[in-house]
């Protein structure tokens, strides 16, 4: 019979390689003491890399920018109590988002739940409303059960293993109750394996009998949200064939592709009046950016075709008429035997409204000083070797408005909309990739503590800090007049920080940027940790966007 180190031991090796072997390479571990049997596990694993930080919070989004960047599942390992909740934040976004997020807390053993002692908190189920898979996994312990555990450990992962990739993607929970003492025998390590497990495929076919009447006709668009890194070539061959035009999201990465058929200035085109009758539109991937889309899309008689590779369609902003849980590729390539149909009137109509939509906005941010005005210069110095990583509120939108000329990839958390972990976020992700952060001042406060895994890490990260000193976003919404003298307390929420000593604090270097014409000028940093600060002003950024959308609705209600 085991005795307990022992059985200790071998719980946490089988799930350290148990990990490995379902395609986990990478751990952020947030240290404390009821953790350490399988932060000792993953540390000593041959092939797991682990990063260290001691904000759980920033640690799961910085998780959540890791898996952005690779492409792989990644986890997080908590000690017990509390630490475990700030979790819930990334886990909600994960979720949404469809990443594969494998959450390891671990917890007292049953003994001391519920009766008092320290850190030790209901952990059992704590993010049953947004994980795909959650499972409370028994004490290593000596015993009748003990030659047990390495069989529930491989059932379990085997299980949870299907939210790792394909349509069900999402989340996992594993809760792991340890009892003191808590250190593994570091003289087994040769129980740590890096055998690799197959990865499951999913796909479901489908026949498109139900549509070919419907996508003959000649009003068409496809509309293509973020396809969480989709191979989506398949969407080009159709439009070049079929003259379909198609509306692509910043995050979509079909924009900086420059096909002629890609149409990306209609968020402007539909704020400023656009309102065509359309016979049949297919969305692709997740819902797009755009609030004016997603009104008319609510708003339009069309049929609606929603296309997802998974098993949970996202029907928002309206439920479509037909559903496919298929690849885009597949669909795509299925609708190649459909004959195609005289659309070169329809597709032109498109072209034109986007070479006169980018001409104004050209000319607007050449007279421009407004952060829109910023993120345009941003956007002219990337090129095809960056990534754009863009938090949200303003700074998502005036990207969707001016990503016109840029062959830079964009991402963002667009799964709850949320500021919370953008920094975070941003650094895991350049972990991987060469990384701009584009982020106002809100969302940097709100995340400050993600700084450090850039300073204890030497990730390089160039962060471009829009700072109109509160809220930008609320003086677009109705309180800003209908509430006017509660307003700037409530929605504004000015903090007077000055982020050059948080820059300074985590190492970063610091520059503060006193014009839309040093901006234009500015290299930005090709290697190193940098803060651009730009300050700017809510109530001119308000005006000059007016100026823009009044421009952009002459283009639109103009005959063509």
């Amino acid at each position: 019979m085991m005795n307990h180190k022992e059985a200790l031991t071998k719980q946490v090796y089988t799930l350290a390689s148990e990990l490995y072997a379902y395609g986990i390479r990478e751990v952020v571990i947030s240290p404390g003491s009821r953790s350490t049997p399988l932060a000792i596990a993953i540390e000593a694993h041959p092939k797991l890399t682990s990063w260290i930080h001691p904000d759980e919070r920033s640690a799961a989004f910085f998780a959540l920018g890791l898996m952005k960047g690779s492409e792989k599942p990644v986890a997080v390992l908590c000690t017990s109590g509390t630490a475990a909740a700030n979790y819930t934040p990334a886990i909600a976004e994960s979720q949404i988002s469809r990443l594969p997020l494998v959450v390891l807390t671990s917890d007292r053993p049953h003994e001391l739940r519920g009766i008092g002692a320290p850190q030790a908190i209901n952990q059992t189920q704590m993010f049953e409303n947004y994980v795909q898979y959650q499972f409370d996994f028994p004490i290593a312990d000596s015993g009748e059960y003990e030659d047990k555990m390495g069989d529930t450990i491989a059932f379990q992962l085997q299980k949870a293993s299907q939210h790792l990739y394909g349509p069900h993607r999402g989340p996992i929970h594993f809760n792991l109750p340890f009892r003191e003492p808590l250190t593994p025998d570091l003289e087994e390590r040769s129980m740590l394996t890096s055998d690799v497990k197959p990865v499951p495929h999913y796909q479901k076919t489908a026949t498109l009998n139900e549509i070919a009447t419907i996508i003959k006709k000649k009003r068409g668009l496809v509309i293509v949200g973020d396809v969480q890194h989709e191979d989506v070539d398949q969407i080009l061959t159709f439009s070049t064939i079929h003259d379909v035009p198609i509306l692509a999201d910043p995050l979509s990465q079909l924009r900086k592709i420059k096909h002629p058929n890609v149409i990306s200035t209609y968020d402007l085109m539909f704020r400023a009046g656009l309102d065509d009758e359309v016979d049949f539109i297919i969305r692709v991937g997740k819902p797009v950016i755009s609030k004016a889309l997603n009104q008319w899309l609510k708003r339009t008689k069309a049929y609606q075709i929603l296309v997802q590779n998974n098993d949970r369609p996202d029907a928002f902003p309206i439920a479509p008429h037909i559903s496919y849980e298929i690849s885009a590729n597949d669909f795509f390539r299925q609708l190649a035997e459909v004959s195609s149909v005289e659309r070169l009137q329809w597709l032109h109509y498109w072209q034109e409204l986007e070479k006169r939509a980018k001409a104004e906005i050209k000319d607007y941010v050449y007279n421009a000083n407004d952060e829109a005005a910023y993120v345009a210069h941003l956007l002219d110095k990337l090129t095809a070797q960056d990534t754009l990583f863009v938090s949200n509120s303003m700074p998502i939108r005036d990207v969707d408005n001016l990503y016109i000329d840029c062959e830079a990839e964009v991402y963002a958390n667009r799964g709850a909309n949320g500021i919370d972990g953008v920094v975070s976020t941003a650094i895991g992700m350049a972990v991987h990739k060469k990384v701009t952060l584009l982020i106002g001042d809100l969302a940097f406060y709100h995340d400050m503590n993600g700084l450090l895994m850039s300073k204890l890490n030497d990730i390089n990260l160039n962060i471009i800090l829009l700072n109109n000193d509160g809220g930008g976003i609320f003086s677009y919404l109705p309180q800003k007049n209908s509430a006017e003298e509660y307003f700037e307390r409530l929605f504004g929420t000015p903090t007077g920080l000055k982020f050059e000593h948080a820059a300074l604090l985590y190492n970063f270097t610091y520059k503060k940027i006193d014009s839309i014409e040093d901006f234009k000028y500015e290299s930005l940093s090709q290697i190193g940790a940098h803060v651009y600060e730009v300050i700017t002003d809510r109530d001119v950024n308000k005006e000059q966007h007016t100026v823009l959308y009044d421009k952009l609705g002459a283009i639109v209600n103009a005959k063509l």
